[in-house]
């Protein structure tokens, strides 16, 4: 019996460590190739979608929404709406729907399943809503799930600390790309600094910081941090 509740909290861990690692690897994989392969920054992450990085692309995203899916988290208290399971399966159909409905292209392309029975607009607007969705659950397991309990150690203090910086840098950064395209000029201005692009790395790597902290595998920051 021991041994299984062991193995189930090695479970847990390997499964948050993977989620953290996917996160850091997307957005480290489009610079690498942007740099050595690509010629230039584009503007989105999603917008490299139409480049031969699609399968890194999509592939990654997929795999996060398997483990989110996967992912079970605890069980609700008396009286919480909120759980681990209906955040994570919230990030995960977000995920799959950022990789299976693209954004829209620049030049004509051959259309996708999703752009060839809905449209391309309407493949778009999923897509936005995905991105959404899934930012948005995993800020609210930074800001809500992840720091529930008392605060009875160091370690704790700690690792809530962290979750709160990334939930709010989440946060921040949606906002931020939001006023981005809501103030008149704004994207058009800032369009060579590709600021949407480093707003959705930024976010990508506070989920993923959070998630290695709740995967115990950033103890050292986490003392530090208490």
């Amino acid at each position: 019996m021991q041994r299984a509740d062991n193995d189930l909290v090695l479970s847990f861990l390997r499964v948050r460590r993977a989620i953290g690692l996917l996160g850091f690897f997307l957005p480290a994989a489009l610079v690498a190739y942007a740099a050595t392969l690509g010629g230039t920054l584009l503007p989105t992450m999603s917008d490299y979608y139409y480049t031969p990085m699609r399968e890194i692309f999509v592939g990654t995203l997929s795999a996060n929404a398997v483990f989110l899916w996967s992912y079970e988290g605890y069980r609700p208290r008396p009286g919480e709406v909120l759980s681990d399971r209906m955040a994570a399966r919230t990030a995960s159909l977000g995920a799959l729907a950022v990789a299976l409905a693209p954004t829209l292209p620049e030049a004509p392309a051959i259309c996708t399943l999703s752009q060839c029975l809905l449209g391309d607009r309407a493949a778009a607007l999923i897509h936005l809503a995905g991105a959404t969705a899934f930012f948005g659950a995993l800020a609210a397991f930074c800001l809500v799930l992840f720091v529930r309990g008392t605060e009875d150690g160091r370690e704790k203090r700690g690792s809530n600390r962290i979750y709160r910086v990334c939930g709010w840098t989440i946060v921040a950064c949606l906002a931020a790309i939001a006023a981005i395209f809501v103030v008149p000029g704004a994207a058009a201005r800032l369009a060579p600094l590709r600021p949407v692009f480093w707003l959705e790395t930024v976010a990508t790597f506070a989920f993923a910081v959070s998630w290695l902290v709740k995967g115990d595998a950033l103890r050292p920051v986490v003392r530090a941090a208490g």
